[in-house]
């Protein structure tokens, strides 16, 4: 059976080889046919096949600087703008009013802080102890795990937020001065 077998494959394989090389020699038709097209280098006309017309999708040329769109204002984008220093945070000092666990009870403080605020500055007395150069009252929250503090104004110096603290101490008996990253500067004209 074996030999049945072996005999069977020899047979086959010289099937195959004898198949192999019976193709006439030379290039095949699909060869010729490329090479017959590449000898003749006439240049192709598309127009015969090719009947698009982008003139009607043309966009009418415009001026440039009136069809661009910003959402910059006027203002800035002229060249009468204004200068402006800044705000820029420093090393500074807050006057601290409250360090607590509670954020509620913070929140409530941070009211209390911005009233007080406007209170504060409305008496021109005292006025000068903290020039107002922030638009918003300069009452500020901060959290650091777990203690939420709420510190108000922005100094320079130590000396400046001392003079404010004998007025905040009427009304926030544990206030006191807590280094602090401030802000310092205005827009100016």
């Amino acid at each position: 059976m074996t030999s049945d077998f072996y005999r069977g494959l020899i047979l086959i394989l010289l099937l195959l080889a004898a198949a192999s090389c019976s193709a006439p020699p030379g290039p095949s038709p699909l060869m010729d046919a490329v090479s017959d097209e590449t000898q003749d280098e006439r240049p192709i006309d598309w127009a015969e096949y090719e009947d698009f017309d982008p003139e009607p999708y043309r966009e009418p040329a415009g001026d440039p600087i009136n069809m661009i769109r910003h959402d910059v204002p006027e203002a800035l984008l002229s060249a009468d703008v204004m200068t402006f220093s800044s705000s820029e945070e420093q090393s500074g000092f807050r006057i601290q009013i409250i360090s607590t666990l509670d954020k509620q009870e913070a929140d409530q403080m941070v009211e209390d802080a911005l009233t007080w605020w406007r209170r504060f500055i409305a008496d021109a007395a005292l006025s000068a102890l903290y020039p107002q150069i922030e638009s918003e009252p300069p009452v500020y929250q901060d959290f650091r795990a777990p203690y939420y503090r709420v510190r108000i104004g922005n100094f320079r110096n130590r000396e400046d937020a001392e003079r404010l603290l004998d007025v905040v101490e009427k009304s926030y008996a544990s206030a006191f001065i807590a280094p602090d990253r401030v802000l310092i500067g205005a827009p100016t004209e």
